[in-house]
């Protein structure tokens, strides 16, 4: 990632999206670059948030979920065209 990207403001981004190894990666190169209060907490959260997965991959869970999402919403797409076809009586 652009080193001008890696900002305090971009990491709380991919904190609240779920993408939580991105978000680490920005907090370290933060720290080596300044330490602040925000970024010592983002790099707490990020660890303990790593810690309490354990080594299964944060990205692979957060791609499993989006995957049932979408799977859920194609069948709803599918009922709801195939209700479309339905031809009901005119009273």
């Amino acid at each position: 990632m652009n080193q001008e990207l890696k900002t305090l403001e971009v990491a709380g981004i991919y904190e609240s999206q779920g993408y939580f190894e991105e978000a680490l990666e920005i907090y370290s190169f933060l720290d080596g670059q300044e330490t602040s209060v925000e970024v010592r907490a983002g790099l707490q959260r990020m660890r303990e948030r790593m810690e309490d997965k354990g080594q299964k991959s944060l990205s692979e869970e957060n791609i499993s979920r989006l995957y049932q999402e979408w799977l859920g919403l194609m069948i709803l797409k599918q009922r709801l065209d195939n209700f479309k076809k339905i031809k009901f009586p005119s009273l």
